[in-house]
């Protein structure tokens, strides 16, 4: 299949690493921020940007196959339900004694070494037979942090990256690539003043996330991981409820009229929506050409860079979804770095420092 990207798309390659200058928090526009035809035919997905890197999501916000205007309206998702009744934005205690799971409140790192050696530490963790979903989920906030950690100190990139086992160390490399490419798609961003009008839910629990993500494979022939990994960008696993401005809603972003066009049931659900995103994807040019088809989910290269990293690193080992699974919402603010937790719910948006007020530990030092 002959692709139909924009002649100054570059493919990524097995072992190439986008290295750029990270932006150091995370932004949130609730408006669409691109537009435009990549073929004659399909028009190209808006994109509502709502956080960069490791932050949060980026609301892309699959449009319409026929083109024309997209559709602004749309009601809002129904709440989640069927989460596990001790989620994964719970603090799970130190049960196995000094090599239990960490603390929210633990201390980073102080050098480059450590640094990577605390990687190496959350990684193994995550992918350990031994280490149940509960703990391997306080490891992927700590994983989470650990990325943000690094992009705070950006000198040392390449000892850090210089992990002795191969797995960990391109998976380390992989996770760093998705996260200067979501920062790059935002960098032009400033912070905000208001918080967002959400709803911030306990996502769905893995088992059952999966089987949406291998029911779309068995279905559309797309692959499980790449589901997972737009998944993760666009609502972190689906604890982002909501409607961008542009309209888009659900777990995987669809504007209703695109959603009434190519997909049945309910675009709020995860196990309508998933498939849904596979289904489009095959419209997309998928799964023959998945870097023509992400394009068109989101007409970014920096998107298709930081999904395919993502997915690269599930296809590797399907453990390292646990920590994904786990990664939270945060948000760039003009008053730093803000933690949006489970139970977060704004019917219209708020004051940065009218919220902060009433909940000053949700900002976040590192």
């Amino acid at each position: 299949m002959t692709s139909r990207r924009p002649a100054g798309w570059r493919a990524r390659t097995g072992t190439s690493l986008v290295v750029a200058a990270p932006v150091l928090a995370a932004a949130c526009l609730l408006s669409a921020c691109g537009s435009g035809a990549d073929d004659g035919t399909l028009d190209s997905a808006a994109v509502a940007v709502t956080a960069d890197g490791d932050e949060g999501g980026t609301t892309t916000v699959a449009a319409p196959i026929e083109a024309g205007p997209g559709d602004t309206d749309g009601a809002e998702g129904d709440p989640t339900d069927g989460a596990a009744a001790a989620g994964p934005d719970d603090h799970v205690d130190d049960t196995d004694g000094a090599d239990g799971p960490p603390a929210p409140d633990d201390p980073l790192p102080a050098s480059a070494p450590e640094l990577r050696a605390a990687l190496v530490e959350a990684e193994s963790a995550i992918r350990s037979d031994t280490v149940d979903d509960r703990t391997a989920a306080a490891w992927g906030r700590r994983q989470q942090r650990l990325y943000r950690h690094l992009a705070d100190h950006p000198d040392w990139l390449d000892e850090v990256l210089a992990i002795e086992d191969p797995e960990l160390r391109r998976a380390a490399e992989l996770n760093w690539t998705a996260r200067v490419n979501l920062d790059a798609l935002v960098a032009s961003h400033g912070s905000e003043t208001e918080l967002p009008a959400w709803r911030v839910v306990a996502p769905r629990p893995i088992d059952e996330l999966l089987g949406y993500y291998r029911d779309g494979e068995a279905e559309w022939g797309i692959e499980w991981s790449y589901l997972a990994a737009i998944n993760l960008i666009e609502t972190r696993m689906g604890r982002i409820e909501g409607i961008s401005s542009a309209g888009a809603v659900g777990p995987m972003q669809f504007l209703p009229t695109t959603w009434a066009e190519c997909c049945d049931g309910d675009a709020t659900d995860p196990a309508d929506a998933i498939p849904g995103a596979a289904r489009y994807l095959t419209i997309r040019g998928g799964p023959e050409d998945m870097e023509r088809a992400i394009w068109g989910y989101n007409n970014s290269d920096h998107y298709v860079e930081a999904v395919s990293a993502y997915a690269e690193v599930l296809r590797a080992d399907e453990r390292a979804y646990r920590g994904y699974h786990a990664w939270q919402i945060f948000f760039r603010t003009t008053e730093g770095l803000i933690l949006l937790p489970v139970g977060y719910e704004e019917t219209e948006p708020v004051a940065v420092a009218e919220w902060l007020a009433d909940h000053p530990d949700a900002s976040v030092a590192g």
